[in-house]
C-alpha cells in the first residue's frame, strides 16, 4: 500500500515537472520570437514613444509657359505650432501669439492648453511674422517653414491655371488635373523626447528631406494670353456682355496658346468675390454657388452651337459631292428665306454677287443656305468618311502588328 502511494506521488511530481518544463519552453519560445523575429517591430514602437514627428512640406512644382515665363510658383510661409508639455510660460505664449498672429485669445488659449503631442495654431503665416515669433525664443512654440502657392500675374489665365487650397492641393484647372505630377513628397523632422514628451537637450534631429514636385511646362503663351485678355475686357465693356471667351490654338498640333474667360479672378485670393457682388444677404450656399460660377471656365465647361465654324464642313461636302464648284456665283441681299423664317447675314446690306470662294472668305450666311447639302447627303458623306478612316486605322494596326512579328 505504501509502495503504491509513493509511486502515485512520484507520477504527480513528474507530471508537474513536465508541465513546468513545457511552460518554460513556451515562454522561452515566445521570448525568442519577440526578440529575434519581431525585434524591429517593437524597436520601432519603442522609438515612437520617444520621438516627435513634424512634417516638412514639399515645394510644389512650377507651372511654366512655352517661353519659360513662370505662371505659378511658391512663396515661403510658416506654420506656428505649440507643444503643451514644453510650454513654461503659457500666459506669455498666449499673449505673443494673439498679438503677432491676430487670432482671438479664446482660440489661442484653447490650443495652448490642449494636451497633445503638438497642436497647430496657424498655417500660411508670412515669413516675416514667423521670424518675429521665433525671435521671442518661447519654450514650446515651434515655427516651421512651409510653402504657399503664388501666382505672379494675379488673374492671368485664372480659369485655366486654377489654384490650390490651404493644404496646397489643387482645386480647379491645371493645378488639380496635374496634382500628382506637381505635388512633391513631404519630408519629416524626428526629435528625441523623454517619457513626458519633453525634447532632450543635445540630441540631434533626424531629418528626412522633402522631395520637390515636378515643373509643368504648358503650351500657353504669356504674351498672347495677356493680349487676348486685354481685347476680351474691351469687348466685355463695349458689348456689355456677361462674359467673353477667347481660345487661340495652333491648328498644326492642337497646342493652346491662350484660353481667356473674362472676367477672370485673383488667383492669390480665389475665395474673395468681386466688389460688384453683394454678399451681405447671401447664405453660405449662395456664396459657394457664386464662387463656383466665378471659377467656371466657360470655354471648356459650357456647350455652344458650332456657328460659322461648321461652314467648313458644309463647303467640303458640297465640293466633294459635286453640288457646287469653286467658280459658281451666288447673290446675297443680306438675308435668306427658309420656309417661314427670315435669316439675316451678318452684313445687313448683303455681300451682293460673289463667287463660292469669296462666300467662304466673307462667311456669308445667305450663300451657305443656298449651298445647303441636306441632311441625307450630310449623313451619307460622314458615314463614308468614317468608314474610310476606320479602314485606314485597321490597316495601320495590321501593318504595325506585321512589323512587330517580323521584328
Amino acid at each position: 500500500m505504501l509502495e503504491k502511494t509513493k509511486t502515485y506521488h512520484r507520477r504527480k511530481i513528474v507530471i508537474v515537472f513536465l508541465m513546468c518544463v513545457l511552460m518554460l519552453a513556451g515562454l522561452m519560445g515566445r521570448l525568442v520570437y519577440l526578440m529575434v523575429f519581431r525585434s524591429e517591430y517593437y524597436q520601432e514602437k519603442a522609438d515612437a514613444l520617444h520621438e516627435r514627428e513634424r512634417s516638412i512640406k514639399a515645394a510644389r512644382g512650377k507651372i511654366i509657359d512655352r517661353n519659360g515665363t513662370v505662371l505659378a510658383t511658391n512663396r515661403t510661409v510658416c506654420t506656428v505650432s505649440v507643444i503643451h508639455s514644453q510650454i513654461k510660460e503659457p500666459e506669455k505664449v498666449i499673449s505673443v501669439l494673439c498679438k503677432e498672429l491676430g487670432i482671438s485669445e479664446e482660440i489661442v488659449r484653447k490650443r495652448v492648453e490642449k494636451v497633445s503631442s503638438i497642436e497647430r495654431v496657424k498655417a500660411n503665416v508670412d515669413k516675416e511674422t514667423g521670424d518675429k515669433i521665433r525671435s521671442y525664443d518661447l519654450a514650446g512654440v515651434k515655427v516651421d517653414e512651409d510653402f504657399k502657392r503664388y501666382y505672379p500675374f494675379d488673374s492671368l489665365g485664372s480659369k485655366v491655371l486654377g489654384f490650390t487650397g490651404g493644404d496646397n492641393q489643387g482645386i480647379i484647372g491645371l493645378e488639380v488635373y496635374y496634382e500628382d505630377y506637381l505635388k512633391g513628397i513631404d519630408g519629416t523632422i524626428l526629435t528625441q523626447t523623454d517619457a513626458r514628451g519633453i525634447e532632450l537637450d543635445g540630441e540631434a534631429e533626424e531629418r528626412i528631406e522633402a522631395v520637390a514636385g515636378n515643373n509643368l511646362h504648358v503650351t500657353l503663351d504669356y504674351n498672347i494670353q495677356m493680349y487676348c485678355e486685354q481685347a476680351a475686357k474691351k469687348a466685355l465693356e463695349e458689348k456689355e456682355a456677361e462674359y467673353v471667351s477667347v481660345v487661340i490654338m495652333n491648328p498644326q498640333d492642337g497646342s493652346i496658346y491662350a484660353n481667356v474667360n473674362v472676367p477672370e479672378f485673383d488667383l492669390n485670393n480665389p475665395f474673395v468675390l468681386p466688389d460688384s457682388v453683394d454678399t451681405s444677404a447671401m447664405t453660405e450656399q449662395q456664396k459657394n454657388d457664386a464662387l463656383n460660377k466665378m471659377w467656371r471656365n466657360q470655354s471648356v465647361n459650357d456647350t455652344y452651337e458650332p456657328g460659322s465654324t461648321f461652314k467648313i464642313i458644309t463647303s467640303t461636302i458640297a465640293l466633294e459631292e459635286g453640288k457646287v464648284s469653286v467658280d459658281d456665283t451666288f447673290s446675297c441681299p443680306g438675308f435668306a428665306i427658309v420656309e417661314d423664317r427670315k435669316i439675316r447675314c451678318h452684313k445687313v446690306r448683303g455681300h451682293g454677287g460673289q463667287s463660292f470662294k469669296q462666300g467662304i472668305q466673307n462667311s456669308c450666311n445667305g450663300k451657305f443656305i443656298d449651298v445647303g447639302v441636306g441632311v441625307e447627303v450630310f449623313f451619307a458623306f460622314t458615314a463614308r468618311i468614317f468608314k474610310q478612316r476606320t479602314n485606314q486605322v485597321n490597316y495601320g494596326q495590321r501593318k504595325t502588328e506585321t512589323s512587330i512579328k517580323h521584328c
